[in-house]
């Protein structure tokens, strides 16, 4: 029987790193393909030794730095959006778990209807919305047309960890001097950290990996990285170096920020798990 129970593990533990495998392989196939030679890459069979080279890396991002703008543009489209939506989801997420009111149950719905259409079905109205007021390819025109999936994707986050935060605590705030808006900022908001650094992370990620309203609502210069890969792809042939350089490039912000607040992400998924 113990035997047994140990075949059956080494197959379970077998099973999982077929799975990891299986995810994590192509990552290190492209991470391999952003440092090997341009000659290497259509070897058969493929080869896996060889000297690494970080000259794409050099083009992309330092000279004469193709990339970079657009790395750039990333960076203050997804930590714009980020920031923009976490007052408006604190306080709205804040009403709705804490107050009684008409339509409260229809507005909560109405933020969760806005995921079940695809993104495409909202590209023609939003890029004819921007440019009728004049922000076709600009920065905010990306960073308020993401607001309309961010800000209900973190209410419906954040309305959770409220709804754990016992309404005593804030009574008691209340009894003591302050107002509803001070319990919130000095009780409430520290009790949901956890709760508010896991959504701004999600908006964030979501924000950087968007590859469909860029597409439409960006310009030249305020291209993502995501579509400035799309200049790799030539009439003349397709830069698979350059284009797994920007790849690579793509997934370490997500990752780095993950890992430096783990803590926090364990923390938030969890909170409330335990009463």
């Amino acid at each position: 029987m113990k035997k047994r129970s140990l075949f059956i593990q080494f197959l379970l533990y077998v099973l999982l790193v077929i799975v990891m495998l299986f995810f994590i392989g192509p990552i290190v196939w492209f991470f391999m393909l952003s440092i090997r030679p341009a000659l290497t890459n259509r070897t058969i069979p493929p080869t896996v030794i060889f000297k690494p080279t970080f000259e794409y890396f050099y083009y992309c991002f330092i000279n004469p730095g193709v990339s970079l703008k657009y790395l750039i543009s990333s960076l203050i489209v997804s930590f714009g959006s980020s920031l923009l939506s976490l007052p408006f989801s604190i306080l709205s997420s804040y009403a709705i778990s804490r107050f009684e009111f008409k339509g409260k149950n229809f507005i909560t719905l109405f933020y969760l209807s806005l995921f079940f259409g695809p993104p495409v079905a909202y590209l023609i109205p939003y890029f004819l919305i921007v440019s009728r007021i004049g922000l076709a390819g600009t920065y905010l025109s990306m960073i308020l047309i993401y607001q309309t999936f961010t800000i209900p994707f973190s209410i419906l986050i954040m309305k959770g960890f409220f709804d754990e935060v016992p309404v005593e605590i804030e009574e008691a705030a209340m009894i003591d001097g302050t107002d509803r808006l001070g319990a919130l900022i000095r009780v409430v908001i520290p009790i949901s950290l956890p709760g508010i650094i896991v959504s701004s992370l999600f908006a964030f990620v979501f924000s950087w990996n968007n590859a469909v309203f860029p597409l439409v609502l960006s310009g030249y210069t305020t291209k993502p990285l995501p579509i400035g890969t799309f200049n790799f792809f030539a009439t003349t042939g397709v830069a698979w170096n350059n284009i797994a350089v920007t790849s690579v490039i793509t997934m370490l912000p997500p990752m780095i920020i993950f890992m430096v607040l783990g803590k926090y992400i364990v923390r938030g998924l969890t909170f409330g798990a335990i009463k």
